[in-house]
């Protein structure tokens, strides 16, 4: 019994679409490992996937040409993910679709479905493209900064501090708190950061503020 599910399970990693399948999987859980680290799965997935391919690959006549290509046009995918130019992204779409109809060496008869490469490729390309998606949200987000980093700024009371109000430090309005009110319009600065809400005093006016 076991023989035969071995047997089963060779006759299904040694065709040629299940083969090419695996790997394809392989390499975009890779992909997916590098832009998405810590989860695990993605890790998972990448080996269980190549270690399938391989040893179906293992015993197939494969063109070592059309294999660089397809783990090539993965490694352009990537790069594409900081370059985002259009050429790249069309240069790796071509070297997967042709390293996959070439993935076999020619005269073994064996080829991998038009159907499946071309399937394979447009879900690769629409898998980049949510990915450079995320990528480009990600880059627009404003960079988060320590909010301690404001202490010992200067800011402008923007109302009456009695004891809490607001004030501007560094273009940005904060809710604040003084020990003693402050008029708004004065001069603080930023002794504190308790959560999102600052602890300010007030600044002296200078000599020449002062005449």
């Amino acid at each position: 019994m076991t023989q035969g599910w071995l047997e089963t399970l060779e006759a299904l990693l040694t065709d040629p679409n299940v083969a090419y399948g695996l790997l394809i999987l392989g390499l975009w859980a890779v992909v997916a490992a590098w832009a998405m680290p810590g989860t695990g799965f993605p890790e998972a997935a990448a080996v269980i996937c190549l270690v399938l391919a391989a040893l179906g690959l293992a015993q197939l006549p494969v063109n070592l040409i059309g294999l660089v290509l397809v783990v090539v046009s993965m490694i352009l995918f990537v790069v594409d993910l900081k370059v985002q130019s259009a050429g790249l992204t069309l240069g790796a779409a071509t070297a997967l679709a042709l390293g996959s109809l070439f993935l076999f060496r020619p005269g073994s008869n064996l080829i991998v479905s038009r159907w499946l490469v071309g399937g394979a490729t447009l879900a690769t390309l629409g898998l980049f493209g949510w990915v450079l998606s995320a990528v480009v949200r990600a880059q627009r987000l404003p960079v988060k900064t320590d909010p301690r980093a404001v202490i010992g700024v200067e800011g402008v009371a923007t109302t009456d501090l009695s004891p809490v109000g607001t004030v501007q430090v560094q273009s940005e309005l904060w809710t604040a708190e003084a020990e003693s009110p402050i008029p708004a319009g004065a001069r603080v600065r930023v002794v504190d950061v308790q959560g999102v809400r600052l602890r300010v005093v007030p600044v002296p006016p200078t000599s020449h503020e002062g005449i």
